[in-house]
């Protein structure tokens, strides 16, 4: 409803004031596809008083309602008198005239000459008055159920739910908080939505809106004169702020006229209608609801139950259905021993031959029981004698007696088991031989060794020095000329390409493991006999044609912290691995390592140097001395020189008795004479 100045009521009941003026859609109704089927726009002026001429008080002065495909009403203030004017598709319509009807499914009924209402034939109408006394304009819209959230405009957002009253037409909603209204400058912005077609044609205001808040009003009065109106308005704070804003109790309580309508037009009463039907004859019901305006018919869908012996009603099924759907009667779920559609017949249990093929069946009298015969002689009964009867012991609800991949055979009481081809086993244990499939390890390095449930994969050629044991798997940096993210499955292709069967897979390490900035690093596991120079060269010969900057294999452990050295011992890259290195020696990478300490270094500095140079120093001295004792001689005595040394001066051509030209012959033993030869000077 809108009424007063300016006062709105919303279809979930929240309450507000908006002032603003211009044309502005109080409501517009959507069909299900979002397209406008109903708008009402309302036109606001200032307030125009005879005896206080015009106030700074929003008032609605003109409304326009359009229905597409049914036309457009519009209401007006009479120019004389305290009348409505009434335009049809903009042709003036007398108010004298009780009902209008429309070329198509509307009327107008004016129940005097200052209120109108448009009916439509869906079940919406508008009903619009005009407050005496005043060039002031009052509304209530009824809405049908099938526009349930499809509302738009100053009425709001019909959910059941205030907190989402307020949706602007853009589609953005403007929240608000405990289910109180927003702040009249927010609601100012909401109420501004733009109009998407004007029905009234009306020029924009030329003076603005001295616009005073109701809190502002509120203030400037003294409490006492507040509490006055409040008990003259009944506590209605909507009949306060008019008698405040425009001077006059008279507006006032005719906005309190208004509300009064709404509430009771509002109510909402509750009750139970008792009707206890004798039989399943058809029946209709129809509830008749009116009032001044219009009325409505209801016809709700009637469902009975008739179900007999205990039979549970079954509301979502229908077993009857009578005049055009609105007299239905439900189906009925049969306890044991009643059938039919009401369960009002007594079943044979043995109609449905419960017991074993060829086995009598005898009904008692009591619903649901029976009795069986013995079964055959060459077959087992389990349980109920003759209810169920097997073959053999190899089928349910005996439990499987053989292993699963095993063949089950009776033989009477008794059953044999044989594990199926392929497997082997005495039939409660069979296993298969994996082996027999040449994809059971992953490829040909692997040697494939069969065991109870699955198989082990052995390495042919094991290596020692290989982590895994059979494998050749080792680094490879790549450094792309073009940033990729397929890395890895073009190494792949590549390698692939170039060593087939020798290559088995690839991965890519973790960003920032790398030893060289700027690269991509990989892990290739390869064949035993495939050395990684192989590669290296392979992928130098390659790279100018997949874009490869530079290549790296045999990397720096130490660097991308692949060594596991146990601290405190230092990592020392090498070709083709790292060595663990502590105090100097080559330690295992698991291996403990102490460090040796400063101290102990110094002292053993200090002895080198304070005994061992002193003593080398004295060695020297002493050698010295032997040298020069060796070399001493005796001059000027020629008689005492040594023969041969005397007859050096002897004339030529040799000097006989010198011991240096003394030999002695020597051959080698013939091994086949086994004769030592003789030795003798010359």
């Amino acid at each position: 409803m809108v009424y007063g100045s300016l006062h709105l009521i919303t279809f979930d009941g929240t309450e507000y004031s908006f002032k603003a003026l211009g044309e502005f859609v109080i409501l517009r109704l959507s069909s299900s596809t979002g397209s406008n089927i109903f708008t009402l726009q309302g036109q606001t002026d200032k307030l125009h008083m005879d005896s206080k001429g015009i106030i700074e008080v929003p008032v609605v002065v003109r409304m326009a309602a359009f229905h597409q495909g049914i036309g457009k009403i519009e209401w007006r203030c009479a120019e004389e008198g305290d009348g409505l004017q009434l335009f049809v598709d903009d042709v003036e319509v007398p108010v004298t005239v009780v009902v209008h009807r429309g070329e198509r499914d509307f009327a107008v009924r004016c129940m005097s000459v200052s209120r109108c209402a448009a009916v439509y034939a869906g079940g919406l109408h508008v009903v619009a008055w005009r407050v005496v006394g005043h060039n002031q304009l009052a509304a209530m819209v009824e809405v049908p159920q099938t526009f349930y959230n499809r509302t738009v405009g100053l009425m709001g957002l019909w959910s059941s739910n205030r907190s989402d009253d307020f949706l602007m037409s853009d589609g953005r909603l403007l929240p608000s908080e405990d289910f109180s209204p927003p702040s009249e400058e927010r609601l100012h912005y909401f109420g501004m939505s733009p109009v998407p077609e004007s029905l009234l044609f009306s020029l924009p205001p030329l003076v603005p809106l001295e616009h005073v808040s109701s809190e502002h009003l509120l203030q400037s009065s003294s409490p006492a004169e507040v509490e006055e109106l409040r008990r003259t308005c009944k506590s209605c704070m909507e009949c306060v702020h008019d008698t405040l804003a425009s001077g006059s109790s008279d507006l006032g309580l005719r906005t309190l006229d208004a509300k009064n309508q709404f509430r009771s037009l509002a109510l909402i009463y509750d009750g139970y209608l008792t009707w206890t039907p004798l039989s399943t004859q058809p029946v209709q019901l129809t509830v008749k609801v009116s009032d001044k305006l219009t009325s409505s018919l209801f016809t709700p869908i009637l469902r009975v139950c008739n179900c007999l012996n205990g039979g549970t009603c079954q509301f979502d099924s229908i077993a009857e259905n009578h005049q055009q759907g609105k007299f239905q009667v439900v189906g009925c779920l049969c306890p044991k021993g009643f059938s039919g559609k009401f369960c009002g017949n007594a079943s044979d249990v043995c109609l449905g031959k419960p017991c074993y093929r060829g086995v009598k069946c005898q009904s008692k009298t009591e619903p649901d029981q029976f009795t069986c015969g013995d079964c055959p002689d060459h077959i087992v009964s389990n349980g109920k004698q003759g209810y169920k009867c097997f073959e053999h012991m190899c089928i349910p609800p005996f439990p499987f007696p053989c292993h699963k991949d095993a063949d089950c055979r009776s033989t009477k009481q008794n059953y044999t088991c044989t594990c199926k081809p392929g497997f082997t086993g005495d039939g409660h244990n069979c296993t298969i031989d994996e082996c027999e499939e040449l994809s059971t390890c992953s490829n040909a390095k692997f040697e494939c060794k069969n065991k109870p449930g699955s198989v082990d994969c052995l390495c042919r050629y094991k290596n020692t020095k290989d982590t895994d044991g059979c494998s050749n798997v080792f680094n490879v940096s790549l450094s792309w000329k073009k940033n990729r993210s397929d890395g890895l499955k073009q190494l792949v292709d590549i390698v692939l390409m170039g060593f087939q069967n020798k290559f088995y897979n690839a991965s890519k390490k973790g960003p920032g493991q790398g030893s060289r900035p700027g690269s991509e690093e990989y892990r290739i596991n390869v064949s035993s006999d495939t050395p990684h120079w192989y590669i290296r060269d392979y992928l130098a010969r390659v790279s100018s044609h997949y874009d490869i900057n530079a290549i790296e294999v045999d990397l720096d452990e130490c660097e991308a912290k692949e060594a596991v050295c146990a601290h405190p011992a230092l990592c020392a890259n090498t070709y083709g691995g790292y060595r663990c290195v502590c105090n100097g020696t080559d330690v295992d990478k698991t291996q403990s390592c102490v460090l040796v300490s400063d101290t102990e270094l110094d002292l053993v500095l200090g002895l080198v140097l304070g005994i061992g140079i002193p003593l080398l120093l004295l060695l020297l001295l002493a050698a010295l001395a032997c040298f020069c004792c060796c070399k001493r001689t005796v001059t000027g005595l020629p008689y005492s020189l040594p023969d041969y040394v005397q007859e050096q001066y002897n004339p030529p051509p040799f000097n006989y008795s010198d011991p240096a030209l003394h030999y002695m012959t020597h051959c080698s033993p013939r091994i086949i004479d086994n004769i030592t030869p003789r030795q003798r000077f010359r």
